[in-house]
C-alpha cells in the first residue's frame, strides 16, 4: 500500500501575487505501490473530494513539480467576466 497526498489551496487571482493559501491536507490510502498517473490521481481525487469530480478530473490531472493539479472556480465576482478565487488541488505521493 502507499499513501497520496493531497493539499487543497485557494488562490486569489485579483491580489497581484496570486498567493496559494493552503486551506486542507488528507492523505489518502491506496492498495497499489505503482507510482501515480494523471488518471489515477484524478479519480482519488474525486473520491475524496466530490466537488472536484468532473469528468475532466476524471480523465487525468495537469503534471505539475509536486504532482498533479486541478482547479475550480470557487467566487465569482459580479461586475468581473471571470472568476477571482479559484481552489487548487495538488495531487503526490506522499515520500515522508
Amino acid at each position: 500500500m502507499s499513501v497520496v497526498k493531497i493539499r487543497i489551496y485557494q488562490v486569489d487571482m485579483s491580489s497581484a501575487n496570486n498567493e496559494w493559501k493552503l486551506t486542507k491536507t488528507e492523505f489518502v490510502e491506496v492498495k497499489s505501490d505503482k507510482k501515480i498517473i494523471g488518471k489515477k490521481a484524478g479519480q482519488i481525487l474525486a473520491s475524496a473530494f466530490p466537488e472536484f469530480d468532473r469528468l475532466n478530473t476524471r480523465e487525468g490531472l495537469q503534471k505539475h513539480d509536486e504532482g498533479f493539479l486541478a482547479m475550480r472556480p470557487l467566487k465569482k465576482e459580479e461586475k468581473v467576466s471571470y472568476h477571482d478565487v479559484w481552489e487548487y488541488a495538488l495531487v503526490s505521493e506522499d515520500t515522508e
